[in-house]
């Protein structure tokens, strides 16, 4: 069977399927506020990073000039890297529960993105952005893990 075959009977399978992941109208709203309040909190420490420079407060978006900071240039490249690694984590983050929501608003929430089984209430309850179920997203960090080792 050619992948594009497989593919299509997968994707045939899990249109059948039938899930036992059902929320109430209240659980999806509490989903809803629970997942904008995490965006809410992500996206005031992009601001705060990008317009809060010690004391200071800036309307231009920037990230501070470590350089002011120190005398010493490798303590301020090192302070910017990390800055820059900071927003970027934030970024990532901020796209993770924009997913969720999107999920939540098109009623595929609760769903595995790679099998397409439920997710657990238990594993929701403490990530409501999760987007695999257990074993999928440690499947997908391991192969995180081996591309990583395989690179370097």
């Amino acid at each position: 069977m050619t992948s594009v075959n497989a593919a299509k009977s997968t994707l045939r399978r899990l249109a059948q399927r039938e899930t036992n992941m059902t929320f109430s109208a209240q659980e999806l709203e509490t989903l809803r506020v629970r997942l904008r309040a995490l965006r809410e909190q992500i996206g005031g420490s992009v601001s705060d990073r990008l317009h809060r420079h010690g004391l200071d407060q800036h309307e231009d978006a920037a990230l501070p000039n470590r350089r002011l900071d120190t005398d010493d240039d490798a303590a301020a490249e090192s302070a910017t890297t990390m800055d820059i690694a900071h927003v970027a984590r934030d970024a990532e983050e901020l796209a993770i529960v924009d997913a969720a929501l999107a999920r939540v608003e098109a009623g595929d929430y609760g769903h595995c993105l790679d099998c397409g089984d439920d997710i657990a209430r238990d594993r929701l309850a403490a990530n409501p952005a999760a987007a695999r179920c257990t074993e999928c997203q440690e499947r997908s960090e391991r192969a995180v893990l081996v591309a990583r080792r395989t690179r370097g």
